[in-house]
């Protein structure tokens, strides 16, 4: 069974590392198109990535998904849906968020 957790960024130098192998133009357009793909997914779905991604193209790929998580979470935007990995980094998934839901605590005296 596949685990690519350890493709998950530890630092930012990943960036520079890609950008300089593939040149700025290819890199913005796997990014882009990463990003796209993940903008397009619809909630309760699942991206299957060793069915999905090349084998040379994974780390890249979990990378540029993590960007897009980070992105995410830093984001203001208010949304219906969020993105997350399994525990071993081999799926990532588009879950809907209910801000219908109302939290209740209750206190006892």
């Amino acid at each position: 069974m596949s685990d690519f957790s350890e493709h998950i960024i530890k630092n930012w130098e990943w960036m520079n590392k890609y950008r300089s192998r593939l040149g700025n133009e290819a890199w913005k357009k796997y990014v882009d198109s990463v990003m796209n793909m993940l903008n397009e997914m619809k909630p309760d779905t699942v991206f299957y990535i060793e069915k999905n991604v090349k084998p040379e193209n994974i780390d890249l790929f979990i990378k540029v998904c993590c960007l897009f998580i980070h992105k995410q979470q830093m984001s203001d935007e208010r949304r219906d849906f969020c993105h997350s990995f399994n525990s071993d980094c081999t799926e990532i998934r588009c879950v809907k968020l209910d801000y219908s839901k109302k939290i209740i605590t209750t206190v006892t005296l």
